[in-house]
């Protein structure tokens, strides 16, 4: 099953929206609002949104756009000399968790 976490999901939301693509970002809306994974019944923070995860059904396309996005937020990042930023780490973190996911295919 492909999931995400909140945090993952709520940042490309934000970083989509600053340039524009409105049909990727109302497509992770709905996942938000309709694909969160149940919690097991002795989870101690049920209604802690931060600690769900949802399930992903993107095409393979739209993640490439996610993870491009992410990518280009982390070279941007980077210092005039190729160091680590202060957001680097943040944003290779997001780039992992996008880049992990498989998107669904087209069926003829």
């Amino acid at each position: 099953m492909n999931t995400i976490d909140y945090t993952s999901l709520s940042e490309a939301i934000t970083e989509l929206s600053k340039i524009g693509l409105k049909e990727i970002v109302t497509k992770l809306e709905n996942i938000l609002e309709n694909n969160e994974v149940e919690k097991p019944k002795l989870h101690n923070r049920k209604e802690d949104k931060t600690t769900s995860y949802y399930r992903v059904n993107l095409a393979e396309e739209e993640l490439e756009v996610i993870t491009n996005v992410f990518l280009d937020l982390e070279v941007g990042s980077l210092t005039e000399d190729g160091e680590v930023g202060n957001s680097t780490d943040r944003y290779v973190k997001l780039l992992n968790n996008w880049s992990n996911i498989n998107g669904e295919t087209a069926s003829l």
